[in-house]
């Protein structure tokens, strides 16, 4: 095969189109959700990977269009009837178009990673690996396209084999598919992983396994591709088998155990020179100049109204909700932050200052996780002891009036009895004791 015949192929076959499809509608679709991964290059690879459930089919669909184009132009018997092996003939459109869809990814990965790279600050070598799994993907799916529309010529094959594609990439991505397809299923598709949050990489060993896996599976699509007789065929399908077995046993046993947490990721990145300490995650270091003046803000606020207030503001890596009530240091205000995929900190300096102040100081617990009324009563009390510190009414949310009306209760307190209620209520949210903060705050039974 030489360089000619090569760029023959690409002008005259599906390549171009394959190429340009993948990158253009891929760079599309990561920016149309640029706020899940704009700034951070592990969430950009998960992404890229989520979108394969459509870059796949497309693949697979134009592989099995290219696969019948000597039947569509009526030389399929010409063709074969040449006195080169079947392999000569055919080997030269595999490669331009599996060199399409891998080019089409990597510019879809090249369109997002122009974004990352202005704005990020740190880079884990698994978001690489990650992305880069996706063009074995890209490769395994036009050559299984072609074999489908060689073994399976008609007019149908194509949108069939991409349709079914689709349904099999879907089930990744849909809990309903997770709960019902086999774990091991699931664990071969194209889109596995979901998105974990910016604190946590995928196991290396995945990468190894999925390598496997689509070295596998695109060395048999080929050989079967390639192969005049039925007897090759079926022995071509070998590579595939033994790969799936092998990525099996170095996969974990489900979806829930293929992230880590990412150490380095979570490490933090503190501010210089005078004032009190304000403190944010490796990966959200972008954020640390919007943090740092609403941080020292409201620390100077809790000192000046509450005891034993914190003197130190730092981002903390675990979710919104615990998993179990853990017990939080007095002196350190820890803060949830997400990253605004333009560069800084998502939430003006103001929207910040409040969640700082939100529920005195303190991050919710998980005790009200599944019982409605008492997430909402807790959410009330936390923002009306923000709006007693801050001397403000509450901003516009959905618990704006009830926050309102338990501000102005709580303000009918004498002043003591005020800053003794949200000194308790600080207590027992650091304290993760299940007790109901709204009551605490301004009931009459306390």
């Amino acid at each position: 095969m030489t360089r000619r015949i090569l760029r023959i192929e690409i002008r005259r076959s599906a390549a171009l189109w394959l190429a340009l499809g993948a990158a253009l509608l891929g760079t599309a679709l990561l920016y149309v959700a640029v706020d899940g991964w704009g700034g951070r290059w592990m969430p950009l690879a998960l992404w890229q990977r989520e979108y394969l459930f459509i870059l796949w089919p497309m693949a697979l669909g134009l592989g099995a269009w290219q696969a019948g184009r000597d039947r569509r132009c009526r030389t399929e018997e010409l063709v074969a009837a040449t006195a080169r092996p079947r392999w000569q003939r055919v080997l030269p459109a595999a490669v331009a178009m599996a060199l399409a869809g891998a080019a089409g990814y990597l510019l879809m990965y090249a369109g997002g990673a122009a974004q990352v790279a202005a704005y990020a600050t740190y880079l884990p070598g698994q978001a690489v690996v990650t992305a880069g799994v996706g063009v074995l993907w890209m490769v395994s799916g036009v050559w299984l396209g072609m074999t489908v529309g060689a073994l399976a010529p008609s007019r149908l094959t194509p949108p069939v084999t991409a349709v079914v594609g689709a349904t099999v990439a879907l089930v990744a991505i849909t809990d309903r598919g997770y709960a019902h397809v086999p774990k091991m299923v699931h664990l071969l598709t194209p889109s596995p992983f979901g998105f974990w949050g910016d604190f946590v990489t995928v196991r290396g060993i995945v990468g190894v396994a999925h390598t496997v896996w689509l070295a596998g599976l695109a060395v048999s699509a080929l050989a079967v591709f390639l192969c005049a007789t039925r007897t090759a065929r079926t022995a071509a399908v070998l590579p595939a088998l033994v790969a799936a077995v092998v990525a099996l046993a170095m996969l974990p046993d489900g979806r829930q155990r293929l992230p880590v947490p990412d150490a380095a990721a979570a490490a933090l990145v503190c501010s210089a020179g005078p004032g009190p300490e304000v403190c944010v995650t490796r990966v959200h270091a972008g954020a640390l100049a919007d943090l740092r003046d609403p941080a020292r803000r409201a620390l100077a606020t809790l000192s000046a109204k509450l005891p034993q207030a914190p003197t130190s503001v730092h981002e903390t890596p675990e979710s919104w909700y615990e998993t179990r009530p853990v017990p939080r240091p007095r002196d350190v205000l820890l803060v949830a932050l997400e990253l605004a995929p333009w560069g800084g900190a998502k939430g003006s300096p103001d929207e910040l200052r409040w969640r700082l102040l939100d529920g005195a100081g303190t991050r919710p617990c998980a005790y009200t996780a599944g019982n409605p009324d008492a997430a909402r009563a807790d959410r009330v009390a936390r923002l009306a002891a923000a709006a007693w510190l801050a001397d403000r009414v509450p901003p516009a949310g959905p618990d704006r009036d009830a926050a309102r009306q338990a501000w102005q209760a709580l303000r009918a307190f004498p002043a003591a009895e005020q800053r003794n209620r949200v000194a308790a209520l600080r207590r027992a949210a650091l304290a993760c004791a299940e007790v109901n903060l709204l009551d605490l705050l301004v009931g009459d039974d306390r």
